[in-house]
């Protein structure tokens, strides 16, 4: 999360309660799926291109809407982090956040919930909200078709459903889709065809948000713009657009962000979603932090020796990390979809939400006995403070269920009852969860096809650094360093931390377990991955009856980590808080071989540092 440097607030962020009344999130009263950008988008499809159409329009009109209304996309982007203030009058009584004191203590500073078994489920009336307000801007801009057109987009307005962007699926590889880069599209409107400007581009700030930094670090010292430090977030003036890995023109840069995103989905989205999908218990793919007590998760697969830690994060085994390193990869340094004060006024953030709530409905259908549990909020929010124990009863603050009540992780369980649903579960519904699964893990499961998997298990001290930074892990490289690109056939993949420095933190000291699959990279370098037989000289393939690789594994020499900040700038492993980097494995089922079997983890070698 990234750190204010100021205490004092400009006067136009501070919320007001608009004359409608307060903003109760209802459910929809028809069930309809939410698709995929790349089909929603079909302008050529006469399905879905009216859908289309009217989402644009709609998402225009609540960027339109003043910024003190509580509809307004200025004020429902805020309620993830800044402005800080309350949302439609929600306030946490004599626990609200108090800009002057708690972000010194590292309490977050938003409404939304990182880091503790509410991430998801907090997200999911945030998207129900922005998608319901999205869906009565549609109806109103529906009724303005001529007669011979105003049925097809009522019924259109009635249908539509969020859509996502699935930054795991293969296709992703191509990077981001065009329709959230081009600055305009070809829509039709109730006065006909027409180029509109594209809202899914960009949003410009209607007033300041953050802070002015020094100079030469803010937008209005273009052309020498130079990316701050990742301490403080970016200062975004009245009447600048939000923008992804920023040049010293305050220009989007998509050929980098595409060539890290295309780099990320092979290395880590992929393998990441392949190995959620595979566990059964809700609190250890629920967010990045779990515990090491004994009270909670004690390990997240054979192999993975127990961590002498009070709380820790799982890399692998996480909705929330996956997560993570999509901000990071699109963002990009300077970027405001990398910082976690101010990423949800990039339009792309709810697209992305909606990808995780899919994987996390997803996952309920496969495992659909496990849910919310009880564990601590090591972040806190703006309504809880730090510590704070929370559990399926809490209120999802700030979105009302009714004027009374509101939304909680066991209200929002079933998605039916919110109104929608994903295509996958329309397939499925009905059939074994085991079928779903098993179509989900060879759709994701990372390729090739290897009969063993082996990872990279880093363990890193967080709050050696202020983050957002990443520690890169390179196979066979001794002098691996921040100037060797991630095109490499020796870069594995990376962990990304999205920590900071809690001076007043009660529990101990945090770490992060980061796990990295380095199977492809040991297969490119044709390092040896069989197990050996100790008993015989020569190591032959079974099947082709050649000799394998005579590249004996060594995580001494095999295993590079290379810690860097987003604007490439290194640091030691040590400095980082890197003290630990192990390697396990773990094999495919011969019967069904898209399933890791649990029992087969074989831990390799551990090197400390």
């Amino acid at each position: 999360m990234g750190l204010s440097h100021s205490s004092t607030y400009h006067s136009s962020h501070i919320r007001s309660v608009t004359e409608s009344g307060p903003v109760i999130v209802k459910p929809h009263s028809e069930i309809y799926p939410r698709l995929p950008i790349e089909d929603f988008m079909g302008c050529d499809n006469e399905t879905y291109s009216p859908q289309f159409e009217l989402f644009v329009q709609s998402c225009q009109a609540m960027y339109d809407r003043h910024h003190t209304d509580m509809r307004s996309y200025y004020q429902v982007a805020g309620i993830h982090s800044l402005p800080w203030t309350p949302y439609d009058g929600v306030t946490g009584g004599i626990h609200e956040y108090k800009n002057e004191t708690d972000w010194v203590t590292g309490r977050w500073g938003g409404y939304c919930h990182h880091a503790d078994v509410l991430f998801g489920p907090w997200h999911r009336p945030y998207i129900l909200l922005m998608e319901s307000l999205l869906i009565n801007e549609a109806k109103k801009i529906a009724l303005q078709y001529p007669d011979n057109e105003r049925e097809k987009y009522v019924e259109a307005a009635n249908q539509f459903r969020f859509p996502y962007w699935d930054w795991a699926d293969e296709k992703a590889i191509n990077g981001l889709p065009d329709v959230f880069i081009v600055a305009e599209l070809e829509i039709r409107t109730p006065k006909g065809k027409k180029k509109v400007k594209n809202p899914l581009k960009s949003y410009t700030l209607p007033v300041d948000l953050s802070f002015p930094l020094g100079k030469g670090y803010n937008p209005t010292d273009k052309p020498h713009y130079k990316i701050p430090t990742i301490n403080y977030n970016p200062f975004t003036p009245a009447g600048y657009s939000t923008v992804r890995y920023p040049n010293a023109n305050y220009e989007d840069q998509y050929d980098m962000m595409n060539r890290n995103i295309s780099m990320f989905v092979s290395t880590l989205l992929r393998p990441i979603v392949y190995q959620i999908l595979q566990i059964n218990n809700y609190l250890q793919i629920s967010n990045y932090a779990l515990r090491s007590d004994g009270t909670e998760m004690e390990g997240f697969w054979p192999a993975h020796p127990v961590s002498l830690v009070i709380v820790g994060s799982s890399h692998y085994a996480s909705i929330e990390v996956p997560h993570f390193i999509v901000h990071l990869a699109i963002g990009g340094p300077g970027g405001h979809f990398t910082y976690a004060d101010i990423n949800g006024f990039d339009p792309i953030f709810f697209f992305h939400h909606t990808a995780v709530d899919r994987l996390l409905a997803l996952w309920q259908a496969i495992h659909p006995d496990s849910w919310v549990t009880e564990n601590v909020s090591i972040n806190g929010t703006y309504t809880e403070e730090l510590y704070t124990v929370v559990n399926e009863y809490t209120d999802l603050t700030p979105f009302r269920k009714s004027k009374t009540e509101f939304w909680k992780s066991s209200t929002v369980r079933d998605i039916e009852k919110l109104g929608y649903t994903y295509p996958e579960l329309v397939k499925f519904k009905g059939q074994d969860p085991r079928e779903l699964q098993a179509y989900l893990l060879k759709f994701y499961k990372p390729d090739p096809h290897y009969a063993r998997r082996f990872f990279a298990k880093l363990i890193i001290e967080a709050g050696k650094l202020v983050g957002p930074y990443v520690i890169r892990v390179f196979v066979d490289m001794k002098g691996a360093s921040v100037e060797t690109p991630i095109t490499s056939p020796h870069f594995a993949g990376l962990v990304a931390m999205w920590h900071r420095p809690n001076p007043y933190q009660i529990n101990g000291t945090t770490y992060v377990i980061g796990s990295v699959d380095i199977t492809a990279a040991m297969e490119r370098l044709g390092i040896r991955m069989e197990t050996i037989n100790s008993r015989s000289f020569v190591d032959v393939n079974p099947t082709t009856g050649l000799l394998n690789s005579n590249a004996i594994f060594d995580v001494n020499n095999d295993i590079n980590v290379v810690p860097c900040y987003l604007n490439g700038t290194g640091v030691s492993p040590k400095e980082a808080g890197v003290n630990k980097v192990e390697v396990y494995s773990f094999i495919h089922d011969k019967v069904d071989p898209d399933f890791l079997v649990e029992d087969s983890g074989q831990h390799h070698y551990t090197n400390i540092f």
